[in-house]
């Protein structure tokens, strides 16, 4: 039987990061993830569901959903300032100085 080495995730991660287009591809993925959760924790602290949020916006609740759950993959400027304003929040983008040579996206 073949033994198998248990790695530790961070450093499987950290060796993957190497890779540049591995890296381009999951900072994209980590901000949409992290896009998502913001988005359902506005929405959980104004005690809508996801239906209600999607009656307000004129949106179907699959829209909401697939935001929250970062699988849509066609999220607009304008569908992003639609979601500010019904959670009574500004989009701030900035362009601050890279720390790296890859670009970040930094939700807050």
């Amino acid at each position: 039987m073949k033994t198998v080495k248990l790695e530790n995730i961070n450093s499987h991660l950290k060796k993957k990061l190497k890779n540049k287009k591995f890296r381009a591809n999951y900072e994209i993925e980590r901000t949409k993830v992290a896009l998502a959760q913001k988005m359902a924790e506005l929405r959980q602290e104004k005690n809508l569901k996801q239906v209600d949020l999607a009656r307000v916006l004129h949106v179907s609740q699959q829209f909401i959903s697939q935001i929250e759950t970062a699988q849509e993959r066609n999220l607009t400027l304008d569908s992003l300032k639609k979601l500010a304003q019904a959670f009574k929040r500004d989009i701030v983008i900035s362009f601050p100085k890279a720390s790296c040579k890859i670009s970040q996206i930094i939700v807050a």
